[in-house]
């Protein structure tokens, strides 16, 4: 198709291609704002709009990243989406921007960086906000095969994905352990025993349970936390392994909103369902539904 372009029409074509690419996609930073607005990730069976950006909609994880980065940011500092639209700013910029772009510094920030590369974005922010730049001490540790498999049965054990969050816990849980090591061990007052905790874990497989109506089951296996299929409050067993199941937090908290819409802790879901007379709470979400 290009044989019969002359070069000064292969180079206008191919400019006006690279500037409906940049329309296209703050068009798409638009459909996801939205998207996460109504919380539709949540019902579809996602743990997070990230999970959804990478498991329906493709992206890789920088490029879900830069995205939604650039979504929060644009909904901040209205004035970066136009920059975005005529090429003058990118996505990465717009990621390097997110942490100090604000509606009060955006005239003088955005004039600076305005067709600049991400480097010389990297560097103009240095200038600006020397105290946003953190020196980041990395530990190096050369890794065999057992340290891990411990590693890994930690994470499951933890419920935690990032490294440096779970090398805070195991710290914190050594140190407490070291100090408490003396005093009597309080009683504990968890309604679920740690031994049938340890059985749903397995059963589950370490993941969340939610499954959206789609057939998605949620991916989530870092955070995740008891559920009661009948909420305790509800006359739900604590002791039935068949109450029990494992639920991501955000899924947890919707069923939470779900099964008692006047908690006030509960977060609001922005886009109800029409549940309908005498179906279940729950009964729009096919992952909350009873067996």
């Amino acid at each position: 198709m290009f044989e019969k372009l002359c070069n000064e029409t292969l180079l206008v074509e191919t400019k006006a291609a690279a500037l409906k690419e940049k329309i296209q996609t703050s068009r798409v930073l638009d459909y996801l704002v939205e998207v996460d607005r109504r919380r539709l990730w949540l019902k579809e069976g996602y743990a997070s709009v990230y999970d959804f950006c990478i498991r329906y909609l493709g992206y890789s994880e920088g490029e879900t990243h830069r995205r939604i980065q650039a979504c929060r940011l644009i909904q901040k500092v209205v004035e970066v989406k136009p920059l975005l639209e005529n090429g003058t700013l990118s996505l990465t910029s717009l990621t390097l921007l997110s942490p100090v772009l604000e509606k009060t510094n955006a005239p003088d920030l955005l004039h600076k960086v305005i067709n600049k590369s991400s480097r010389e974005v990297v560097d103009i922010l240095a200038k600006e906000f020397p105290e946003k730049i953190q020196k980041k001490e990395i530990l190096k540790i050369v890794l065999d095969e057992e340290l891990k498999e411990l590693l890994e049965q930690a994470k499951k054990l933890a419920s935690e994905k990032d490294g440096a969050a779970l090398l805070k816990k195991v710290l914190k849980g050594f140190v407490r352990q070291k100090k408490t090591r003396n005093t009597v061990t309080p009683r504990h007052t968890h309604r679920v025993q740690a031994r049938t905790v340890r059985e749903v874990r397995d059963r589950d497989g370490y993941q969340c349970k939610y499954v959206g109506q789609n057939g998605v089951r949620c991916n989530q296996t870092a955070h995740l936390q008891i559920d009661h299929v009948r909420p305790y409050a509800l006359g739900g067993s604590s002791r039935d392994l068949e109450n029990l199941r494992l639920l991501c937090r955000a899924h947890n908290l919707a069923k939470a909103q779900l099964d008692f819409p006047r908690w006030e802790k509960a977060p609001q879901i922005t886009h109800r369902v029409d549940w309908g007379k005498g179906q279940k709470p729950w009964a729009g979400w096919s992952g909350f539904r009873t067996q």
